[in-house]
This record gives C-alpha cells, structure tokens and sequence, in this order.
C-alpha cells in the first residue's frame, strides 16, 4: 500500500467529514485527505485550477470520494465532469450519499462510478467501511498512471494509445 497517494473527499457537511476523517484514523489510514466542500472545489481541485494549482501540494488523488447532494454541483455533475475529462475519466470513484434511492444508484453506475455507498450511520459501520476502502482501494487496487506517474506521463500514454487504436 502506498500511503503517499492521496484521496479526495468532495462532501459538504462538516460533520460527514469529520465522521470519515475519524474512521479513516480508526482504520490506520494514512493517506493524506484533501477535502472539496462542494461540487465546483472538487473540479477546480481535479483540474489544478486557482489555488489547486501546485500539483506538490494538491496532487492527482488515487481515489475521489463523491457525496450525492453538494451546492454548486451535485455529486453526479462532478461525476460526469470527470468520465468526460480524457486523462481524469479512469480515476476511481466512490459515490458516499445519504440516499439509497434507486434512480441515484442507477443513475451513478451509468455515468461511471465505481461504487455507490449509503453513509453508515453508526461508528462502527462507518470504521469498517473505512477498513474495506483501505484493502480494496488503497491496498489492491492499482491505481491508475496518472495517479502513480503524473498528469504529463498519462497524457503522453493516452495519446499513444489513441494513435495505436486508429491503425489498428
């Protein structure tokens, strides 16, 4: 596990936040947690923009964690802003909402979230779901190039792999 690579939490409620912060300790997660408090920080944070700008500082996170309902975007805005960005839309993301209603599931799934998790409500609940993120997400999984090599290295695959794909 890489406890280097870092995970955006785009989630409104102060509370949430502390709640996942808190469990997140209680798991031993040790991966730096940059926090977007609504829809348009978690854009601007995902595409360097204004005081995102210094990639040292706010890096390219190995997972994005996307509450539902935030002012400025929703959750899904932000979710379809990222599947249509060409170098971000294999950055794996995790949707953490209040409702379980069956139009947001579905809706999350089809414009490409990885995951769709209703928000424990106990604290236990919420510690092991802290536990499986980490040994999925943070411990098997393989994040993606741009995660591990950078924006530039992604890019430059990408476009190899598109040029690749029109001779074949």
């Amino acid at each position: 596990m890489n406890s280097s690579l870092g995970i955006l939490l785009a989630e409104d409620d102060d509370n949430d936040v502390l709640l996942l912060k808190r469990a997140f300790e209680t798991a031993e997660i040790q991966n730096p947690l940059y926090v977007a408090h609504d829809g348009r920080e978690a854009i601007d944070y995902l595409s360097g923009a204004g005081k995102f700008s210094n990639r040292t500082e706010f890096p390219i996170p190995s997972l994005v964690i996307l509450d539902l309902k935030m002012p400025i975007r929703s959750g899904m805005e932000v979710l379809q802003w990222i599947r249509s960005q060409p170098v971000l839309r294999c950055l794996p993301v995790i949707i953490f909402s209040s409702s379980a209603h069956r139009n947001d599931v579905e809706s999350a799934y089809r414009l490409g979230a990885n995951a769709f998790v209703s928000k424990p409500s106990s604290t236990e609940t919420r510690a092991q779901l802290s536990r499986y993120i980490k040994g999925f997400w943070l411990q098997f999984n393989e994040p993606p190039l741009l995660v591990t090599e950078g924006l530039e290295a992604a890019r430059k695959f990408h476009a190899q792999e598109d040029l690749r794909r029109l001779y074949l």
